[in-house]
């Protein structure tokens, strides 16, 4: 079980962090934490900050799947390359 206090400063963190957070890093972020927490650590995190434990869940799938792999520069763009306007 997952103390109140600990749930405070989750929530700190988050409210700290939250305005330079994009989808991607929001799911990871919050997926780290709740490894770091161990069991109930999904539910903790989720109470916190008000995601979604199956958004909390995604990120520790993306997570899994990227222990060992090189990921290039291209890869970690949040948006296709050549949107915006044009020069």
């Amino acid at each position: 079980m997952i103390s109140a206090e600990q749930v405070e400063l989750i929530k700190g963190k988050y409210e700290a962090l939250r305005a330079e957070f994009d989808e991607r890093s929001r799911r990871l972020w919050s997926a780290v934490e709740a490894n770091s927490l161990g069991y109930g650590g999904v539910v903790a995190v989720a109470e916190a900050t008000g995601l979604a434990e199956s958004t909390i869940r995604l990120g520790q799938q993306e997570l899994k799947a990227q222990v060992g792999s090189a990921r290039t520069i291209q890869e970690r763009r949040i948006r296709r390359q050549g949107g915006g306007r044009k020069s």
